[in-house]
């Protein structure tokens, strides 16, 4: 258990004293998700924490004229919540689904309020996690403009990705596409499969498949 909760990104750094303490003390919820169950859905009113122990979880977002979304796979030991269990949205932003058998950890929002009261390392922790979160935000609206149309929707497509690597899922057609960055659907379609004769995307019907997207941005002809 100490292991498990170190790895865990609030945990991280506590000693063994403060963790028997707060295994002591404490309410840990422990859940199992089957291939296919949704975790937590966009929308529903977020009153804690979960963290993926083990297993395979995407995330899901959607535009919100429903017209394309993106879904992501996400890391082991990922914390869903935590940026909106404050603040003025309380709401989740975003739909995750399991994959496979999936091990969850949910602490509710009152015993994450009293563990970053008594525990300096978990406060720490938790604004550490809050940083990073905003500062994945806001760099990519400072990156240099690309100097062509490949770069550009390349560009687009990291401004809509929480992480910008692994493995990611664009629904949406090249007309919709098109329109974003204000140009002819003839003229998208030409840009996505030179990338896709590089290896770096694969097309399908109204889906872009991007199995590394750090490789897709280390792409030099970009």
């Amino acid at each position: 258990m100490f292991d498990t909760l170190l790895d865990l990104p609030l945990f991280q750094g506590l000693g063994h004293d403060d963790l028997n303490r707060i295994l002591e003390s404490t309410h840990l919820y422990f859940e199992k998700r089957s291939s296919g169950d949704v975790i937590v859905k966009e929308g529903d009113l977020c009153e804690d924490v979960t963290f993926v122990l083990d297993g395979k979880v995407s995330v899901e977002n959607t535009a919100a004229d429903g017209s394309w979304s993106v879904e992501e796979e996400i890391h082991t030991s990922s914390a869903i919540g935590i940026e909106c269990l404050y603040g003025s949205r309380r709401t989740y932003p975003s739909t995750y689904k399991a994959h496979s058998q999936t091990r969850l950890l949910r602490i509710d929002k009152r015993t994450i309020a009293a563990l970053t009261a008594y525990f300096e390392v978990f406060r720490i922790n938790l604004l550490n996690y809050l940083s990073a979160v905003l500062a994945r935000t806001v760099q990519p609206h400072w990156l240099p403009a690309p100097e062509t149309l490949e770069g550009r929707i390349v560009m687009w497509l990291r401004s809509h990705v929480s992480r910008p690597a692994g493995y990611k899922q664009f629904h949406l057609t090249m007309t919709v596409l098109g329109r974003y960055l204000g140009e002819d659907y003839r003229y998208i379609s030409r840009a996505l499969h030179k990338l896709e004769d590089s290896g770096l995307l694969i097309l399908s019907r109204h889906t872009i498949t991007i199995p590394a997207f750090e490789a897709l941005l280390l792409h030099k002809q970009l």
